[in-house]
């Protein structure tokens, strides 16, 4: 199998790919921990990548060994041509992180599952469905599952979703280089609460070379229709199907420029039966890339203090 092209941590100890059933090639990264340390997989969001969380993930490598993977869309990956609305369906995102659960279980053993956004409803939907592995431990961060139009966010969410999208599509695709793309997010809406660390390497794994600059690795089109499909999943109300403990961590609803899944959280923790819900106060979305030494803090209490 031939290496991937571009990587988006290349500061990790270990790079294999996972080849999916309709042939995209998922690079996925290995940070060494202890040696005696729980294994810990990471899913990102939408339009990120997992050397997004480079500084992040390198404070959990400090406890754990470490994967993470670039989704399809994203990063280093590549996909199969064909209709968008099917490559990217929420299915595959979910296959693609149950195939990638098992390539690291057959290397580490089975990790303890941490998704973020994008990330974390692929893990939700492989427990609602029953065919997620047995993670000891499952956190998902701000997952984007749409709220019914029965919900009291429903209006709110749809109107944001469109925003979201229609910007999304206006997205500038080429830089002269990371430093530039960087210089031009800061201090802009999410990103001015971004530590400048974690914006530098979110900067660094989303754009690829592209003579004579770069380009973003996922192609707007590719990140909108990621939105859309879950803004058209019906998966809120399964939510009551996922049988196992589960921590739902999310960003502060009164946060500025912050979107509706905040807000939708405590709702969302409702419906399912052993969720435990955590709230990080000035915070967003992003609230890892916002406050990293936190949000480390509580996963590696979870997963290697089993708090």
């Amino acid at each position: 199998m031939s290496s991937p092209e571009f990587l988006s941590l290349p500061e990790a100890d270990e790079v294999f790919s996972v080849t999916t059933d309709d042939g995209a090639v998922l690079p996925v990264y290995g940070l060494a921990g202890p040696q005696d340390g729980p294994a810990l997989l990471f899913g990102h969001a939408n339009g990120l990548a997992a050397g997004s969380y480079t500084p992040w993930l390198k404070m959990l490598a400090q406890s754990c060994r470490v994967f993470a993977w670039d989704a399809r869309g994203h990063g280093g990956s590549r996909w199969p041509d064909g209709p968008l609305e099917e490559v990217f369906s929420v299915d595959r995102m979910a296959d693609d992180l149950a195939a990638v659960s098992r390539a690291v279980a057959a290397r580490a053993g089975v990790p303890a599952y941490v998704g973020h956004s994008l990330g974390g409803a692929a893990g939700l939907r492989l427990a609602f469905t029953g065919r997620a592995p047995d993670w000891p431990r499952l956190l998902i961060f701000e997952p984007p599952i749409f709220p019914p139009p029965s919900s009291r966010f429903y209006d709110g969410a749809n109107a944001r979703q469109e925003i979201l999208i229609a910007g999304t599509l206006k997205r500038r695709t080429d830089w002269p280089s990371p430093e530039a793309f960087c210089e031009r997010l800061k201090g802009r809406g999410m990103f001015g609460r971004f530590d400048p660390a974690m914006l530098l390497a979110h900067c660094r794994a989303t754009l690829k070379p592209k003579p004579p600059g770069f380009t973003l690795c996922c192609p707007p089109a590719v990140e909108a229709m990621l939105f859309r499909r879950h803004q058209k999943a019906a998966d809120w109300t399964s939510l009551s199907r996922i049988a196992r403990p589960l921590d739902l961590i999310g960003g502060d609803p009164a946060t500025p420029d912050n979107d509706w899944i905040s807000a939708a959280l405590p709702d969302m923790a409702a419906c399912a039966p052993q969720a435990r819900l955590i709230q990080i106060a000035g915070t967003g979305h992003m609230l890892i890339c916002e406050a990293p030494a936190a949000c480390a803090a509580f996963v590696l209490a979870r997963v290697v203090a089993g708090g």
